[in-house]
């Protein structure tokens, strides 16, 4: 019987111990815990902000002139030449060829103007400026491209 009215005299301590209402004790929050730790990453501003999405060439005026045989590709790259901007990466793509992602930077912000930096991207160095909210100029002077091109963002 001893042993009885000490268990008897236990159970009003846990009850009262777990708040005595019936609600649950929970412990930490496991995910929501470890996201509201993280740091939330900075939001894009300016011209990156500007960049963010899908872009074709609609014009291009070369530094030099374009051969002959070269005109029917130039007329394919006008049709398919997709480049995008997600955060810090630039994709560039075309109907033939698989996605090339490269990372790029902004450098030298004035307003709308800029210089892209996309080392072993396309129009790496080059000086840009917005047009208009959907169209930007790009000065390229390198190898690859040395010209004027307009792009315009495109069409989902």
């Amino acid at each position: 019987m001893g042993r009885f009215r000490l268990g008897f005299m236990f159970v009003p301590l846990l009850v009262g111990c777990a708040g005595g209402s019936g609600q649950a004790v929970e412990g930490p929050a496991t995910g929501a815990a470890i996201e509201a730790d993280k740091p939330a990453e900075p939001e894009l501003v300016g011209v990156k902000k500007k960049l963010q999405g899908t872009w074709e060439i609609v014009r291009y005026t070369s530094d030099h002139p374009i051969p002959n045989e070269a005109m029917p590709l130039m007329a394919d790259l006008f049709e398919s030449l997709r480049i995008g901007f997600d955060k810090d990466a630039q994709s560039v793509r075309t109907s033939k060829t698989p996605d090339e992602s490269a990372p790029y930077q902004v450098d030298g912000e004035s307003g709308d103007a800029f210089t892209l930096r996309a080392s072993g991207g396309m129009f790496d160095g080059a000086k840009c400026r917005f047009l208009g909210a959907d169209e930007w100029e790009v000065t390229d002077r390198g190898k690859t491209w040395p010209g004027v091109s307009v792009l315009r963002r495109a069409a989902r």
